[in-house]
């Protein structure tokens, strides 16, 4: 059974305020409005942040009320009710994950029983040690003191395993509460900021109630399991974990069959609370677990003490007092934002899953009872059993269809960006995020954010929040978010050997401006876009090849253009370029601003080659060489040459077979694949 319909509505209109609103008289209903403004203009005032239409709510820039609601993106979506991937194809690409290098992921029904304990102590103090060289000098204690090498002496100690023997077996546990995988078996915290205790470098990712993991060693407190989950290894408290008497019945606690699964796909749930069964009382369970739905045959059997009405009775694990496994009923509130078996991959339930944790605090590696970025991806996906790798450097190995981005022009991204539904995951450097579409122009996305750039003071703030916002919004560093976009992935398309991928091809002109991006041989404009079809400047094209030479030194003494003015952008380049003789003036002028044709372009190119000691050349007989092109005689006297070396070079090709086009203007698009051919035939030499 389905619960989840193909929409799914489950975010409404604020209440009580909006309930006022439609029921107040038309004067009240005045009076309020005032009173909201005058609220609104004092929380701007004090806080810097829009708000929403219920003078109650704050959202970023662009970003409404009703965009909190996943129907406003499943209409904006192609098709949100089409299943986007089947479970076949998930349990493919979950099979896949674990079989592909890179992902880091276990495949924990098949794991070895039996492992060396005593080497795997030694290789757990060995990354200990490496961990803590990484995080001593700039790390704190929860008391705000900066943690020293004696206190990290004391944790790297606790990893070995007193116990631990050459040959040892592996066992099996449950996780029954909401935990965290630790890097260390460490009580305290490991703070960058001591004022700052919400963001802790002990927290790797959260472990959910009837996770299973594979248990190998204990620290020698005794307190910390050293585990592995299906995407991860680290430390996890002992009191958060049950071990199962075997194999046997771990598997029976979470391979659960399709008929028996609940899946909690809203944000977090609690059980109520109980005083005849505490054990299963109040008990947080979070997006992405899974829990076993108890089959009830008697309409009159109690579960903890009254009747399942508007219920589901379901298994959750405890922990015994020796530490084993057990089992015990529990009820879930069927108005909680569940569903019977993984929900279908549609584009209307991924809005309804994304959404879910709108506001919710940030949780850097599952700490504070929520998520970080990839993890809140991953935890998305694994409401429909799409068990993702845990970050989105480990994700990248799998053959999805992706794009990386690095050095795309933002025009480029945003063609990508047009293409793409609903669901896809992208990333810069330390981010991820979903794609939820476009709108009025406007690309969004949800995450939950550590810090970003205000978009009202200019200052670098603690967002710390999941949220939804626009592309437009920027970095620390300055940057927009869609300048700093590296890769795009489609999480739910295993690619199949030789098979195309359903993304857009790169327009012609991309590996030029690839290059000249990573080279920084040419500056974009202002939010990173590049204009391919604007017009190539002589100042831009001197800039380019200063930067090409590595950005000299001016000789001293070198003259100057009567319009080039002291201080100026393109100052350094074309004082030497001309000491070079690599350009000239016309008319005592340099015209930095006037637009640069093909045959100008050639002899700069020309002239820069044999600056540079490659004695460049062309053909004995120019005329020859450009025979081809029925245009060629279109050309200065001055550029044949160069145009001919360029020709037989390939770095300079025609607009056509038979057209040179030598007078033609050279667009910026041209300017960088020309820039990038010259690069690589010099680097032939």
């Amino acid at each position: 059974m389905i619960l989840l319909p193909a929409r799914v509505h489950t975010h409404f209109p604020s209440g009580a305020i909006r309930l006022f609103h439609e029921t107040i008289t038309f004067g009240v209903n005045i009076m309020m409005k005032k009173l909201t403004s005058l609220l609104a203009l004092l929380l701007v005032c004090a806080f810097g942040l829009p708000l929403a239409a219920n003078a109650s709510v704050a959202y970023l820039p662009g970003v409404t009320d009703e965009m909190t609601r996943p129907a406003f993106w499943e209409e904006l979506a192609e098709e949100p009710d089409a299943v986007l991937a089947s479970p076949e194809k998930i349990a493919a690409l979950n099979a896949a994950a674990l079989t592909t290098a890179g992902t880091n992921m276990h495949d924990l029904k098949n794991i070895p029983e039996t492992f060396d304990g005593t080497a795997r102590c030694e290789s757990l103090k060995r990354g200990a040690a490496a961990d803590a060289a990484y995080y001593l000098g700039w790390t704190y204690s929860e008391r705000g003191r900066k943690l020293e090498q004696r206190d990290f002496d004391k944790i790297i100690a606790n990893t070995a395993d007193s116990r631990a023997r050459k040959s040892m077996r592996v066992k099996y546990g449950i996780v029954v509460n909401r935990s965290e995988l630790l890097t260390f078996p460490y009580d305290g915290q490991i703070l960058d900021d001591p004022a700052d205790l919400d963001f802790d470098y002990q927290s790797l990712v959260g472990l959910r109630v009837n996770e299973p993991v594979v248990i190998f060693t204990t620290s020698r407190d005794g307190k910390y399991y050293q585990i592995y989950n299906s995407c991860c290894s680290g430390w996890v408290r002992a009191e958060d974990v049950a071990v199962c008497r075997s194999r046997t019945e771990w598997l029976s606690a979470w391979d659960l069959p399709a008929d028996r699964r609940l899946v909690v796909w809203g944000d977090k749930l609690f059980t109520d609370a109980s005083l005849t069964h505490p054990e299963t009382a109040n008990r947080m369970v979070t997006m992405g677990t899974v829990l076993e739905r108890i089959a009830l045959k008697d309409p009159d059997a109690l579960v903890i003490n009254r009747l399942p009405i508007h219920n589901y009775a379901v298994y959750l694990p405890v922990r015994n007092a020796d530490g084993s496994y057990a089992k015990r009923e529990a009820l879930i509130n069927a108005r909680e934002q569940v569903s019977e078996n993984y929900l279908p991959l549609t584009g209307a339930n991924l809005a309804s899953v994304a959404l879910a944790s709108l506001g919710d605090a940030y949780g850097w590696g599952g700490s504070l009872d929520n998520e970080d970025c990839s993890s809140l991806c991953r935890s998305i996906y694994l409401c429909f059993g799409l068990d993702l790798p845990r970050n989105g450097n480990w994700q990248w190995p799998l053959a999805l269809p992706k794009a990386d981005a690095a050095y795309m022009t933002t025009e480029e991204k945003e063609a990508l960006l047009d293409s793409l539904p609903l669901g896809t995951l992208m990333t810069f450097p330390g981010h991820m995020m979903m794609y939820l579409g476009k709108y009025n122009g406007e690309y969004y996305v949800c995450s939950t954010v550590s810090s970003m750039m205000s978009p009202y003071s200019g200052n670098r703030q603690r967002s710390r929040c999941a949220q939804i916002n626009r592309l437009d919004i920027r970095r620390a560093n300055g940057m927009t978010w869609l300048q700093a976009m590296n890769r795009f992935y489609i999480p739910w398309m295993l690619l199949s050997e030789g098979e195309k991928s359903p993304l857009p091809e790169s327009p012609w002109y991309h590996e030029g401006t690839a290059y000249c991006l990573e080279k920084k041989l040419i500056d974009t404009f202002d939010g990173g876009y590049f204009r391919p079809e604007e017009k190539a400047t002589r100042g831009e094209t001197a800039l380019a090849l200063y930067r090409a030479f590595g950005s000299p030194e001016t000789p001293e003494g070198a003259e100057g253009f009567a319009d080039l003015e002291s201080g100026s952008k393109y100052e350094k380049a074309v004082l030497w370029c001309a000491s070079q003789g690599i350009t000239n003036g016309v008319d005592g002028k340099f015209l930095p601003e006037s637009a640069v044709s093909r045959e100008m372009l050639a002899a700069l190119l020309f002239r820069a080659a044999n600056a540079s000691g490659q004695t460049a050349a062309a053909a004995e007989d120019s005329e020859s060489a450009l025979a081809a092109f029925e245009d060629a005689a279109k050309a200065a006297p001055w550029s044949k040459e160069p145009l001919a070396w360029a020709v037989e070079n390939g770095i300079i090709n025609g607009k056509t077979a038979a057209r040179l086009a030598p007078k033609g203007a050279v667009t910026r698009a041209e300017l960088a694949v020309i820039l990038m051919r010259a690069e690589r035939a010099a680097e032939d030499k």
